[in-house]
């Protein structure tokens, strides 16, 4: 399991992160204070919002959140 925390500063952002998401084939959970959101699901990150720093938590042990998130990829 690997983790990190980010902080979304766009919906643009958080429409690739989700994007990115949905192709793996492992779980990934966007944590916001005690809200556990599965991290492919647009709606449920948009109630976290943007401007928020949240952590990301991909449940495989070679996964790299780093490439979930930005706007390239």
């Amino acid at each position: 399991m690997q983790n990190m925390k980010y902080t979304f500063s766009t919906v643009e952002e958080l429409v690739a992160f989700v994007g990115r998401a949905e192709k793996c084939n492992f779980e990934i959970d966007v944590i916001y204070n005690q809200l556990v959101i599965d991290g492919k699901s647009l709606i449920g990150i948009l109630i976290i919002g943007i401007g928020r720093q949240v952590e990301i938590v991909c449940h495989n042990k070679d996964a790299c959140p780093e490439n979930l998130v930005g706007l390239a990829a």
